[in-house]
Order: C-alpha cells, then structure tokens, then sequence
C-alpha cells in the first residue's frame, strides 16, 4: 500500500490509503481465521514463524548470513 502512495502520490490515493489499510487488514485477519480451522496447529506453527504484516528483519539478515556459509 505504500508503495502505492509512494507511485501515484495524489490527494485521491493519500485519502485512501487509511481506508485501504483496514480493509486489508480486516480480509487478513479473515483469511487467517479460515486457515485456523483448514489447517489447525500447522497454521498456528506457521503463525508463531512468520509475522503478519512486517517482516522481522533480523530473521531476514541472519537467513542471508546462513545462505552465505552455506547453512541455509
């Protein structure tokens, strides 16, 4: 979404990039329930690996550091 703003930085796209954030937001958490109940503990497994929204960086550099010394 902010990349969005960032390529078509209009009025129109800055009054709707809060409202486009909720309604994202909403359909994850939605999506996320119904993966709950397909897919049970697995799912819940998966949740506790990977964060919703934003990545957590320091999982991101320390997978590049182990693809580099060939651990990964």
């Amino acid at each position: 979404m902010f990349g969005f703003l960032v390529q078509w930085p209009t009025l129109l796209t800055l009054a709707m990039f809060p409202m486009l954030v909720v309604m994202y937001v909403k359909l994850a958490k939605n999506e996320e329930r119904e993966a709950l109940t397909t897919f049970g503990d697995n799912y819940r497994s998966y949740m506790a690996d990977v964060p919703s929204f934003i990545p957590r960086l320091s999982r991101l550099l320390t997978g590049h550091a182990q693809k580099q010394s060939g651990n990964g």
